[in-house]
């Protein structure tokens, strides 16, 4: 079969987003030492803990010393319409965007630099010296959009819904906070997270904007969080409209707790499935800013020095998922390899991302986490000498008892994946694997693979922030419930439970290192890396102000301080 090359694929895009998608796990009981360390203080951001350090990128912050100009309407594209409207039960970014602007966390991450923490619900935090209570201390008078109060119990009746939901509910993030064993409200604005075991990554996981906070009336009232007429949060917009194909529209919450924001009169999203209609709008000064994993239509961007086009490595890594369970041959860790053999990483970052990414582990290259290039090129089907896999992956597939390769259906969402799903095709059909894609819309592609009825699906390893349990969390595991494939490795999980546990830096980063590499190098869990993608960014500075490219465009997206020059 003839291999795929940039040249074949001048012209296809691939335009956005699907998460991963986890289930959760909760576990252990608490021991508590009150003693208490220095409080973070407010507003001033402060850097995310130093057990947990997070990647350092090139971006370039919008300039802030220039004079405001309030009002004016965002307008943006999204992939498609969106799949879940309940922040909790979400995975996919299309949802975030739509719903981040309304619901508020307790901590967030700085919109002009993701590697700071800044208090947003909560005013300022403590930690014990042990590491097993976390202490939140609430901002007082913040409304709900529905005028009730925001207190302490909407923080612990959303965080009891994100670990042990309801039935019914799915909640992709629970398992980040499976060392959390009580939550306590001594009085209305006062939240202690009590632990089982320390957790370095409890401050990022609190931050992530999926954890948004609903009043606490709606979720004991059973309402259903996806229907929009429950977007209610305490966030700087408000739910005004959704016509589904056409728009999604939010607007000024005028009684935002911060009375200065938003700057923003509203943001508009427009459903563009198209990255080609997407660009001619933005062309057109229709959408102000123009998002996508893959490569966008350049060549429409020519000429027009007004517009930046901004490509960043994202925390986001491709990943074909072998159903273990619903297909036998996936079971032989013979033929796994071979899957892995036959993927041609460099000709995907070539032809997927322009060229713009590198090579990696599933740990951010410019993170403090990174695996260095030289080690992750000498594990299993990451080298340079494609022809010896290929003979190697035949061979194995010979060995498993598939001289003549076998058939299976490739689990594809419609918006943004042509390239990469025929890249896996063409390159699995030159050993014997013969692939056939089963392109389906995103909401049913995600019914599909929460459901667990497929044989092997495309998608991406979706960590929130660059940090090793946001990272293996929730594939690394032996729960049958979390796990997607049905295939895992004791001794790799107990590796990543010591990672979860660890709290000196170093030791944390060689073993996250260690645990990177094997992933890479023995599929075990069913996980096949492909390459990471990156994000492009594409926008008139001349035109959107007070917003920053970023590597992980899932962590700030809630536009209080975005504005338009013009």
């Amino acid at each position: 079969m003839r291999p795929l090359t940039r040249r074949r694929f001048l012209g296809i895009t691939a335009g956005t987003i699907a998460s991963a998608l986890l289930v959760a796990c909760r576990s252990g009981q608490a021991q508590v030492t009150p003693t208490v360390a220095p409080a973070v203080g407010t507003p001033e951001p402060t850097n995310t803990p130093v057990a947990m350090p997070t990647a350092v990128m090139e971006v370039t912050p919008t300039p802030t010393t220039e004079a405001v100009r309030r009002g004016g309407i965002l307008r943006m594209n999204l992939p498609g319409d969106p799949a879940n409207l309940d922040l909790h039960q979400a995975t996919t970014s299309t949802d975030l965007w739509c719903v981040a602007p309304c619901l508020e966390t307790l901590l967030e991450f700085d919109p002009n630099d993701q590697t700071k923490i800044l208090p947003c619900l909560a005013q300022r935090w403590e930690v014990s010296s042990d590491g097993l209570t976390y202490t939140f201390y609430l901002r007082q008078g913040v409304r709900f959009h529905d005028g009730s109060p925001f207190t302490s119990k909407d923080v612990q009746v959303n965080f009891q819904r994100i670990m042990n939901p309801p039935e019914g509910v799915n909640s992709p993030r629970g398992v980040f906070f499976n060392t959390v064993s009580q939550i306590e409200t001594p009085d209305d604005f006062t939240v202690r997270f009590l632990l089982s075991q320390p957790d370095p990554a409890l401050l990022y996981n609190v931050a992530i904007p999926w954890t948004g906070i609903y009043p606490a009336h709606l979720i004991e009232s059973g309402a259903d969080l996806r229907d929009t007429k429950n977007i209610i949060g305490t966030g700087p917009f408000k739910f005004k409209s959704y016509t589904p194909g056409v728009s999604y529209e939010l607007e000024r919450n005028p009684n935002y707790w911060a009375p200065d924001l938003p700057y923003l009169d509203g943001i508009v999203f427009y459903p563009m499935a198209d990255p080609n209609v997407a660009a001619q709008a933005l062309i057109a000064g229709q959408i102000h800013l123009n998002r996508g994993l893959g490569v966008p239509p350049l060549d429409l961007f020519e000429g027009h020095s007004d517009i930046r086009v901004v490509g960043v490595p994202t925390t986001l890594v491709w990943r074909l998922v072998l159903n273990g369970r619903q297909f036998e041959p996936f079971k032989d860790p013979r033929v796994r390899e071979a899957i892995s053999l036959a993927i041609d990483r460099d000709a995907m970052i070539e032809i997927g991302t322009e060229g713009r990414s590198v090579l990696s582990g599933w740990m951010h290259p410019y993170g403090a986490w990174a695996l260095p290039e030289e080690r992750v090129r000498q594990a299993r089907g990451f080298g340079k000498d494609k022809s010896a896999d290929i003979e190697r992956a035949k061979q194995l597939l010979a060995e498993a008892g598939f001289p003549n390769g076998f058939d299976v259906e490739l689990l594809a969402f419609a918006l943004g994946t042509p390239v990469t799903q025929s890249l896996v095709a063409d390159q699995l059909g030159q050993i014997g694997i013969r692939v056939t894609v089963a392109n389906l819309q995103l909401g049913e592609y995600v019914q599909r693979v929460v459901a667990r009825e497929f044989q092997m699906s495309l998608g991406f390893n979706a960590p929130w922030v660059d940090e090793p349990k946001s990272t293996f969390a929730a594939w690394v595991t032996d729960n049958e419930q979390a796990s997607l494939t049905g295939l895992w490795s004791q001794e790799l999980i107990q590796l990543y439970q010591q990672i979860d546990r660890e709290l000196d830096l170093q030791k944390r980063k060689q073993l996250t290192q260690e645990l990177d590499f094997r992933t890479l190098d023995d599929p075990a869990f069913g996980m096949i890396y492909l390459f990471r993608p990156v994000i492009w960014h594409i926008y008139r500075p001349g035109v959107l102000a007070g917003w920053t490219p970023q590597p992980n465009y899932n962590l700030t997206e809630k536009h209080a301080t975005t504005w338009l020059r013009s």
